[in-house]
């Protein structure tokens, strides 16, 4: 929870919902990788020209894998697990689909057993990969995160640092999803350049990254993708600063339009399908799947079987878990104080499900209650009353199992202690270790 909320604006509608804005962020995304890719051949580039297509079939590359992993994790988890995704990205590479030789090293090492963050701190004579692939792949986060550019900024850094620990490939991975965040929350209203780059800007760490970003905002008057490309760059370098920027002016000249944005993308050449792919995940946030021309999404090769993004979702409901039980004797503890930001209310909504044996809680939103059970058992130990305040929602009252044949409760302080932990813990953005290091002292002394 977070003691200052921001709600940055516009905001998005009340209907807003962000797994269709996500589910059309990747499309957009997998087509312009489509079609991107079709223009290293160089028969294509005079198609380019000539303002027509590329011949069908548009296969896509690792841009659109490693998105679908992405957002497959949100499906699952409503937040970014970097464990889970790099395991994703590990289980799902297919090494035809273009990744790098530092990448396809990588995934077959943790496929093999390796640690993730090792591999990744490591690569590079340990400097960690500044590439544009963590930027390529993360549009539809932002989407997904869109009532939050903050969340979206924080989740984009969390899927970032499985495959590059490199600030500024964490940095590109920051702006294009808080771009995807504010080009969804601005459906069904204008959007001026300012308005859409200043909060990419602000939320941008600073670095090269983020001064291309300033220059794209000195850019975005003049209509050039050639003078664009040529002081930004065309990704070319295939790194997340000679990508990003020129990304960014794209998507702002061009935010309802997705085939001149896609064209102008295209027309600088560089590494086409990365620039292509990002563009066309921003741009769909907020133009939908609609906005993508029906020719285009049929020539572009149908998205994996396993990324399911066609199914329906929804928050966590009682009909998904085996058992509820209610609690049998409530007595009322202390409330954690914090106010939950837009994007972790979301993550409240969304719920908590357990996937393995090892995790221990399920958590369920109904109503005004939040209910904390025991994956194995169903058995709820605690309940919170939730509210909406000025600031945003936030935890009211309080209550804890009390029943010793249920449930052994220490003292009603080392109880408050253990709900804050958990609360922390799935809601919370950075990890608080002297949360669990005052619950161990309250509950067992010393």
């Amino acid at each position: 929870m977070t003691s200052q909320p921001s709600h940055p604006d516009p905001t998005p509608p009340t209907d807003f919902d962000h797994r269709a804005a996500a589910r059309d962020s990747l499309l957009g995304l997998a087509t312009g990788d489509a079609y991107g890719a079709q223009h290293f051949v160089p028969e294509n580039l005079r198609l380019l020209r000539d303002g027509q297509l590329p011949p069908a079939p548009w296969p896509w590359t690792d841009d659109t894998e490693m998105a679908c992993s992405v957002l497959a994790a949100l499906w699952l988890r409503g937040k970014v697990d970097p464990s889970e995704l790099a395991g994703s990205f590990a289980c799902r590479h297919d090494f035809d689909r273009g990744y790098g030789p530092a990448m396809n090293t990588l995934l077959r090492q943790v496929r093999q057993g390796g640690s993730w963050q090792k591999l990744a701190q490591g690569l590079f004579e340990g400097q960690g990969s500044w590439g544009n692939g963590a930027a390529m792949r993360v549009a539809p986060l932002g989407a997904w995160f869109a009532v939050d550019p903050e969340e979206a900024a924080w989740q984009a850094a969390q899927s970032a640092k499985v495959t590059h620990a490199h600030p500024e490939a964490v940095a590109g991975a920051v702006a294009v999803a808080v771009a995807a965040a504010c080009a969804a929350r601005s459906r069904g209203s204008g959007l001026a350049v300012r308005e859409f780059l200043d909060p990419v800007r602000t939320l941008t760490p600073v670095g090269k990254v983020h001064d291309g970003i300033e220059e794209a905002l000195e850019l975005a008057r003049q209509p050039h993708a050639e003078l664009a490309a040529h002081r930004l760059g065309n990704g070319s370098q295939v790194s997340a600063v000679d990508t990003v920027p020129f990304t960014l002016w794209c998507a702002a000249r061009h935010p309802d339009d997705y085939p001149a944005a896609l064209r102008a993308a295209a027309s600088v050449g560089g590494d086409v399908d990365t620039t292509c792919a990002i563009v066309g995940g921003i741009i769909a946030a907020r133009v939908g799947a609609e906005g993508i021309p029906p020719l285009w999404r049929e020539a572009t090769e149908p998205l994996p079987a396993w990324a399911e993004v066609d199914r329906p979702g929804s928050d966590l409901h009682r009909d998904d878990l085996l058992h509820v039980q209610p609690l049998t004797n409530p007595r009322p503890v202390p409330v954690p104080g914090g106010t939950w930001s837009p994007g972790q209310w979301q993550r409240v909504r969304h719920g908590v499900r357990a996937q393995a044996m090892e995790e221990k809680w399920n958590i369920l939103l109904e109503g005004d209650r939040l209910l904390l059970l025991r994956s194995w058992t169903g058995m709820c130990i605690f309940e919170v009353q939730v509210a909406a305040t000025d600031e945003g929602w936030r935890p009211v009252r309080a209550w804890v199992e009390s029943d010793r044949g249920n449930y052994r409760r220490g003292t009603d302080e080392a109880e408050a202690a253990m709900l804050e932990l958990l609360l922390d813990q799935y809601f919370g953005r950075e990890g608080r270790p002297e949360l669990w290091s005052r619950y161990k002292r309250l509950r067992f002394g010393g």
